[in-house]
């Protein structure tokens, strides 16, 4: 990805909506903001609270160390000054992954075979793991595999705590994932077929997703 082709994948949000994102972040994102009574205000978000379904109220550290606090409704704009650190929730998905990321290298090649060495992760009994339907010529992708791969193995380790989970998942010896624009997940016969969005941003808390999902079938 070139260094400025990632700002055309950005939408229109609403500053709710990207301060809600902004707060979820582990990171601190400098942000400014400028308000209804003419203020402008740099810093990054402490917190937003709700004291009814009418009023929110923000809280903001200046760098200066200020701490400043209005009502979300007096927000004209918001500005997000660090881009780079939220392009995932800044495209709503379309970029998959931080820019940070694709300064790894992990070829198709490689890929398939770190999961063909890692697939005894998911189980003795499983002989495949097939991925070939997938678009892999983007490295977001690739990398993406690997994260549905750890999470799977998390929802698996989950299910297998006690002997009637091991005997109901010991049935599958082949996992497919293919491409989706939703995630679902199904078996045919003895192959688990696990199907998403694979060039999209993975959804949170993909383990505990695929768990309930897998209760659901096996």
């Amino acid at each position: 990805m070139e260094k400025t082709s990632y700002y055309k994948a950005f939408v229109a949000q609403t500053p709710e909506v990207i301060l809600q994102s902004i707060l979820k972040k582990e990171e601190p994102i400098l942000i400014a903001i400028s308000l209804t009574n003419g203020s402008y205000i740099e810093g990054t978000l402490l917190d937003i609270s709700e004291e009814n379904k009418h009023q929110k109220s923000v809280c903001i550290l200046s760098e200066n160390d200020n701490v400043s606090f209005f009502n979300i409704h007096d927000i004209i704009v918001v500005t997000v000054k660090q881009p780079k650190k939220m392009v995932v929730e800044l495209s709503k998905g379309a970029i998959s992954r931080p820019l940070s990321s694709t300064n790894q290298e992990l070829t198709v090649l490689q890929l398939k075979r770190w999961l063909n060495n890692e697939k005894s992760l998911l189980g003795n009994q499983i002989n495949d793991l097939k991925i070939d339907t997938l678009n892999l010529k983007e490295l977001n992708n690739r990398l993406n595999v690997q994260d549905v791969f750890a999470a799977l193995q998390k929802a698996i380790n989950n299910i297998t705590t006690d002997n009637l989970g091991k005997e109901a998942y010991q049935v599958l010896d082949t996992i497919v994932f293919e491409q989706t624009e939703t995630l679902q997940l199904k078996i045919q016969s003895k192959t688990l077929i696990i199907s998403l969005a694979i060039d999209k941003a993975l959804p949170e808390n993909l383990a505990n997703t695929l768990e309930e999902k897998l209760l659901q079938i096996l």
